[in-house]
């Protein structure tokens, strides 16, 4: 029998895995998604999704939710235990409570208990939080209030061509020793959907979006066009001061047409990283007794404005 892993994941991202190993998934299993957020709660926007595998065979969405698991994360650090509570609104079904707020360097374990046909299962996973980052768009100190990046949305950003992106504006973050660091970058296009919205570099000969892709701009799915990330494995640099440090000057693939952007910088834990990069990822996520990833990140979103 064939199985689906259908894993709703913050930030209003899906994703779906075929698994067409019998011999291996012989019955539903406990999915566990999500990420911590340094700074940050866990909110109804970025909620821990809690669900099970279906079969091919039939179902829907909704058959893969679990909306009354027994969700608790505590802070190993302190030695605090958060309840967790189910949020039912599309897309983001998931867990969530809003007084656990997130500490850059702590460790925390998410425990789940629910019933998958009849049975009681049990899952759980532990992720440290990576250290706080210090981010410098402005390396070169080129920045103007007209030009280059901000770190607050308004209806005024700066501009940045396209080809000035990388030489003028490379990404800086600093560390606290020169341990492996994992670098995930999000470019979140903030224009609305239009047949005038250009590619930074034309696919096939299109310069523009079609009427045809509307559905897939707009869709909160994680194949849609509207966004795109990127994810590295660094050893960082250390300079003559004896500071850690990376230099990213190759990202400006992550804008794909000429408009107003977020881009958010993370420093990912190992689970994270896995996940993004593994092609199995849904085995190395982190879960003992289940599948899925549970991860943390600390970092900061920027704002600009791609022009030609």
């Amino acid at each position: 029998m064939k199985y689906i892993i259908m894993i709703i994941i913050t930030l209003s991202l899906i994703t779906a895995c075929d698994l067409t190993s019998p011999e291996r998934y012989v019955k539903d299993k406990l999915v566990i998604a999500g990420y911590l957020i340094a700074g940050k709660t866990v909110s109804v926007d970025n909620p821990i999704f809690i669900g099970k595998t279906i079969s091919t065979e039939g179902g829907n969405i909704l058959d893969v939710i679990i909306p009354d698991a027994t969700v608790t994360i505590e802070n190993m650090n302190e030695e605090l235990i958060f309840q967790l509570y189910f949020n039912d609104s599309f897309p983001n079904f998931g867990y969530y409570n809003n007084a656990l707020i997130i500490k850059a360097g702590n460790t925390y374990e998410i425990q789940v208990e629910a019933v998958i046909d009849s049975v009681t299962v049990q899952a759980y996973a532990q992720t440290t939080v990576p250290d706080s980052i210090y981010l410098d768009l402005d390396y070169r100190g080129l920045a103007t209030p007209e030009y280059g990046f901000a770190d607050e949305y308004s209806d005024n950003l700066p501009a940045i061509p396209f080809t000035e992106m990388e030489d003028n504006f490379p990404i800086y973050s600093r560390y606290t020793d020169g341990s492996v660091v994992y670098s995930y970058y999000n470019f979140y296009c903030l224009e609305e959907f239009s047949t005038e919205l250009e590619f930074t570099q034309p696919i096939f000969g299109y310069e523009h979006l079609e009427e045809d892709d509307a559905d897939s701009y707009n869709s909160p799915l994680s194949n849609n066009m509207r966004e795109s990330s990127m994810i590295w494995r660094y050893q960082p640099l250390q300079d003559e001061d004896g500071y850690w440090y990376l230099l990213e000057e190759t990202y400006d693939g992550g804008f794909q047409y000429y408009g107003r952007y977020r881009i958010t910088i993370y420093s990912a834990d190992t689970n994270f990283y896995t996940y993004q990069y593994h092609s199995e990822s849904y085995l190395y996520g982190g879960i003992v007794g289940g599948i899925g990833y549970f991860g943390s990140v600390s970092g900061e979103d920027y704002y600009t404005t791609v022009i030609k």
